[in-house]
């Protein structure tokens, strides 16, 4: 008899993944349930501990020293009508795991408990009852109320009285209730967190007609906030947000530190609040880091490609928006077509010659991202880079050509980069994203590929790229923070060293096509 199974992998993921924690008291599965769920990797994030309580008559300690609790598990229950001694004894374990599990999570303090009672075999003491059952109980913490209530119940019938074979069945069913009870609260989160959302929706006007209107755009500039970013990062809070400064606020870290600001407009939010970036320029970095190692709510200097997908919605379009625009500032001091400087106009959104007024504007590269997924579903193709940390897989990326449909994009950097051969006509648009490191857009694609192909991978471009199994997936998929930063991930690994990889995190494209597959496959 194996120690874990396949139901208990997709359990504690689920757990790890929703941060819930779960308590378990069983009987006939003799402690199977406890360790399946302990031999699973990272368990102790989610497991608090529990009990066997299997002989009746001696078990009042292991049941909380509850005299009620076991009083209830050895007084015998009086028939129903025409109900046979071994349905009054099947009820009795179903009233009994009810009571256990809602005691368990209120003393235990866990988001969930388990109580697993019933007969295995191969000998039963009720008249009647010849083959194994095991009745079992899931109890749930109300995240708000405290209040604890059974979400879940079932009995488990067997057709035979195998202990062993039976404590693996009902120990396997233990786990899928407790699972389908994790998996309908992480869903119904998320339809309340987008309940959430649509009722804080915001709208953000680019404003574009302004853009031209210097005198506008110099009052609102006063009362303005100011995504304010430096190279490749921007000015965060303590917490996950960005930190917005005022206009008085950024003249005056360009004074004492001898930076310059360029100042872009972002746009209106609500028709009220003007946003404009603020790119400092020029100045020592440790003038500039000593300015805010004062601030005493923590305000920092963070890479903005690994921290923008930890923002909220909005902070992350003016982080990326700002970004973008400064981006290709920094690159455009000299006009494309008559090789004379350029001086910034229309709110720093476009560029001007100085000696023949040809305008320019920001460039978007186009590239493809793409989740290639085995036909049976089961797999996907994920590539490890050399600028990522350990064991962090992503899915495949690349530019599009001149005259290159996405679709044939998506075919031919799956093929270079791999040597796999997709479906060409399973390519499925996903969504975008912009991502301006310096200047692309994402556009993501699901496809499939038969993955019996042999791998030829492109050295120059990536380290190694394999098949990975979908239970695989869900354990990363549990791995909560900025994977890409290395020693998020080093944090990650050292919880947890069996972990087969690491992927990118959630709020970048990449994380959503993955996700978008691993919700796709039947639970």
């Amino acid at each position: 008899m194996s120690l874990t199974s396949a139901a208990f992998s997709r359990l504690v993921s689920a757990l790890k993944q929703s941060k819930k924690t779960t308590t378990v008291v069983e009987s006939c599965c003799g402690g199977l349930i406890q360790s399946s769920i302990m031999a699973q990797p990272g368990s102790s994030a989610v497991y608090f501990g529990g009990t066997v309580s299997y002989n009746t008559r001696k078990a009042r300690p292991l049941l909380l020293n509850d005299a009620k609790l076991h009083e209830a598990l050895v007084r015998p229950l009086t028939a129903g009508d025409a109900e046979s001694e071994e349905g009054t004894y099947v009820r009795s374990k179903i009233e009994h795991t009810e009571r256990v599990a809602l005691s368990y999570c209120e003393q235990m303090g866990t988001d969930y408990a388990v109580a697993e009672s019933g007969a295995s075999g191969p000998t039963f003491t009720p008249a009647g009852l010849d083959r194994g059952f095991a009745a079992i109980a899931v109890a749930k913490r109300n995240s708000q109320s405290g209040e604890v209530s059974i979400v879940k119940q079932d009995v488990i019938q067997s057709t035979h009285n195998d202990r062993q074979i039976n404590m693996r069945m009902f120990a396997d069913g233990a786990a899928g209730l407790l699972f389908d009870a994790v998996q309908e609260d992480a869903e119904s989160n998320i339809k309340e967190s987008f309940r959430q959302a649509d009722g804080e929706k915001y709208h953000f006007d680019r404003a574009t007609k302004l853009r031209a209107d210097a005198d506008e755009l110099s009052k609102l500039a006063k009362d303005g906030k100011y995504v304010v970013l430096r190279g490749g990062q921007s000015l965060f809070g303590d917490g996950f947000e960005l930190k917005f400064l005022s206009h008085d606020e950024v003249q005056s870290i360009c004074n004492a530190t001898g930076c310059r600001s360029t100042t872009t407009f972002l746009g209106i939010l609500d028709g009220k609040q003007a946003y404009f970036g603020a790119d400092l320029i020029g100045g020592s970095d440790d003038s500039v880091n000593d300015i805010f190692a004062k601030d005493e709510e923590g305000a920092h200097f963070s890479d903005t490609r690994t921290g923008a997908p930890l923002l909220s919605a909005f902070h992350n379009e003016l982080a990326l928006h700002a970004t973008a625009l400064s981006q290709w500032q920094r690159r455009s001091a000299y006009c494309p077509i008559s090789g004379s400087k350029t001086e910034l106009i229309d709110g720093g959104t476009s560029m001007q010659s100085t000696s023949n007024g040809a305008k320019s504007w920001p460039r978007q590269d186009p590239s493809m991202i793409a989740a290639i997924t085995s036909r049976d579903g089961d797999s996907i193709l994920l590539a490890h880079s050399s600028r990522h940390p350990p064991k962090l897989h992503t899915v495949l990326a690349g530019f599009i050509e001149a005259g290159e449909t996405f679709e044939k994009g998506v075919a031919r950097e799956a093929f270079e980069e791999t040597g796999i051969r997709i479906d060409e006509d399973s390519v499925e648009y996903i969504g975008s994203q912009p991502w301006p490191f310096p200047q692309s857009t994402m556009i993501g694609f699901m496809a499939t590929a038969d993955a019996s192909q042999p791998l030829n991978i492109d050295e120059d471009e990536i380290v190694h790229a394999r098949w990975f199994h979908k239970d695989e997936v869900r354990l990363a998929a549990a791995v909560e923070g900025t994977t890409m930063r290395k020693e998020v991930a080093k944090e990650a690994l050292d919880a947890d060293p069996t972990l087969p990889l690491l992927i990118p995190p959630k709020g970048v494209i990449a994380r959503t096509l993955i996700d978008t597959w691993l919700k796709k496959l039947p639970l």
